[in-house]
């Protein structure tokens, strides 16, 4: 459920819930196994946080954004299972070649729990050539890579898949997406977009612990629709320690049909 204003500034309302897929249960995804832990509700993967602050740019430039727009999310505090939470933008601003908004995420107690911006380039920006990213097929055993075993020019890996109708269906359901034009052209929304790439770079390898979200920064090249096949290519960009928490930063390319419709800069702790 949201309610939003259409011009910037710009405010949504939503009410947020997770729906009950069955790779969620077991994990803190779920509310019971959350609840365990000492959480008050399942915790939201930052996806769905990334995708409710994508719709103030689907609002706000429609089709234009999904085409060539532009998106940055960085993940502060938690967000759990029944919670209502705002997503605010400013004032749009004009600068570096594009339309842009800041954007803040707070939860009901006012707490911030995200923030980011979304922006229009005034030119649609080039994407690499086709053949300067590599895509490598997933592997059936993927190795295992200890805490701050990752390097640097490490490649990632696709699944080949088609993007099929049902699960573009299931995904619109999923985040809630109900704007018209995911009807009508029926293109796919940034949020599935992003998941669906992190789903692949988070299976090239098997890892000690569950992947944790940290940041990510998006620029579309292109429309994806059901129907295409799709595949992601990138590789790890850098490593890092903090804190004595292992950081991997990715570089992901989506390809729909063979051409280059997004790119993905992704950090997340693994370790």
């Amino acid at each position: 459920m949201s309610a939003l204003a259409t011009s910037f500034p710009a405010e949504l309302k939503v009410h947020v819930l997770l729906g009950d897929a069955p790779h969620y249960r077991g994990s803190i995804h779920d509310d019971a196994v959350a609840r365990a832990r000492g959480y008050k509700a399942a915790l939201v993967p930052g996806a769905f946080v990334y995708g409710h602050m994508s719709r103030l740019a689907i609002e706000a430039w429609g089709q234009d954004w999904a085409e060539r727009g532009a998106m940055s999310a960085r993940f502060r505090r938690p967000v759990y299972n029944h919670e209502n939470i705002t997503v605010s933008a400013g004032p749009l601003l004009d600068e570096d070649g594009a339309q842009k908004a800041m954007v803040v995420v707070r939860n009901g107690d006012a707490e911030e729990v995200a923030e980011g911006w979304i922006a229009l380039p005034h030119r649609a920006p080039e994407p690499p050539e086709d053949g300067a990213v590599k895509l490598l097929p997933m592997l059936d055993n993927p190795p295992v890579i200890a805490a701050g075993g990752l390097q640097a020019g490490l490649p990632l890996r696709s699944r080949e898949r088609v993007l099929t109708e049902e699960a573009f269906e299931t995904s619109l359901a999923d985040f809630g997406e109900t704007h018209g034009l995911y009807r009508d052209p029926g293109f796919v929304h940034s949020g599935m977009l992003m998941r669906l790439a992190m789903g692949d770079t988070n299976s090239t390898w098997k890892l000690p612990g569950p992947f944790v979200l940290v940041s990510t920064e998006t620029q579309h090249f292109g429309l994806v629709c059901p129907g295409q096949q799709i595949r992601v290519g990138g590789e790890v960009v850098e490593t890092f320690e903090r804190k004595g928490r292992h950081y991997l930063v990715s570089e992901e390319y989506m390809f729909a049909d063979g051409k280059i419709a997004a790119r993905f800069r992704r950090t997340q702790i693994y370790g």
